[in-house]
């Protein structure tokens, strides 16, 4: 996605990373406003809207959680999606990130191709009023389905009918286990009939396609399978 008029508001308190952030951002076609730390950042967002803000935690001065937290709570800035970028990769971070209103946590190092992915996503999703049944999203991948398209860390993926309507399902219901006869129901209707050989072959197809995602997709023995995300 190529387009200017979209601003990303940058947090990073370290210079070199900074700037990688800015090239890549840029490149990508994206305006970009970088602050080393929040206190500046908020003084800019009272006369400034951006699209999206990216920060880091470990600032000076006020705490990138902090900073997702006064965002949240003020009317002015309370829709703007935040995504937060740090070295922080625990559990308690993460869970404490999203209980003050992070939209999106991504952990350092960082692959440039998935950053960008979830950026793009993550814009969907919220230009369309946070309204996210037609998008389904798990990292980096994401399908629409009001188009149909398939993408992973950018790329695009080409799915065959059932493959497609394999993967739908599992995004629906991640974390559940769906058994194999409700997969034969939900993918090929209840008036076809397909053998758990069919639906195990039709399920590696797919997960040969999904790259690093194929690993989401988890084998219940004797029951079906249930998409685990990593």
């Amino acid at each position: 996605m190529t387009n200017l008029k979209i601003t990303i508001l940058s947090i990073e308190d370290d210079e070199h990373l900074a700037d990688l952030l800015g090239s890549l951002l840029d490149e990508a076609g994206y305006g970009v406003v970088h602050f080393y730390d929040a206190n500046s950042a908020l003084e800019w967002l009272k006369t400034n809207k951006p699209d999206l803000i990216i920060s880091d935690i470990g600032l000076p001065g006020i705490s990138g959680t902090q900073f997702c937290r006064l965002l949240k709570s003020d009317a002015a800035t309370e829709d703007i999606p935040v995504m937060m970028l740090t070295s922080l990769g625990d559990e308690l971070h993460k869970v404490e990130s999203f209980k003050l209103g992070a939209d999106d946590y991504v952990v350092k190092p960082f692959s440039n191709a998935e950053l960008l992915a979830r950026i793009e996503a993550l814009l969907r999703r919220c230009r369309h009023g946070g309204q996210t049944d037609r998008l389904l999203v798990s990292g980096a991948l994401v399908l629409d389905m009001d188009t149909g398209d398939v993408s992973a860390e950018g790329e695009r993926l080409t799915l065959l009918p059932k493959e497609y309507s394999l993967l739908a399902m599992f995004l629906k219901r991640k974390g559940h286990i769906l058994r194999f006869s409700f997969i034969e129901d939900a993918v090929w209707g209840g008036n076809a009939i397909a053998t758990r050989d069919t639906i195990k072959v039709t399920v590696h197809r797919l997960k040969a396609k999904l790259g690093k995602y194929s690993d989401c997709i988890e084998p219940i023995i004797g029951q079906g399978y249930k998409w685990v995300e990593k």
